[in-house]
């Protein structure tokens, strides 16, 4: 999976697939999670909250830094 894909809210993931979520994101403040109950089930959800409008700070995502020289 790509940043890209992951930060513009076009994918959450389920907490088992973890392992696909981005490597650069793994660090990032702007890694979220929300849970869900489905029956006798619960479940978390990952998914990136840079996009969100109530953020709470400007700060961009590592994955938007400009790469290193």
């Amino acid at each position: 999976m790509r940043p890209e894909e992951f930060r513009h809210l076009s994918v959450s993931l389920p907490g088992v697939d973890q392992d696909e979520v981005p490597e650069v994101c793994c660090t990032c403040p702007y890694l979220a999670s929300k849970w869900f109950s489905s029956g006798s089930e619960d479940q978390v959800y990952l998914f990136c909250a840079y996009a969100w409008p109530d953020r709470l700070t400007d700060t961009p995502p590592p994955c938007l830094a400009p790469p290193a020289p």
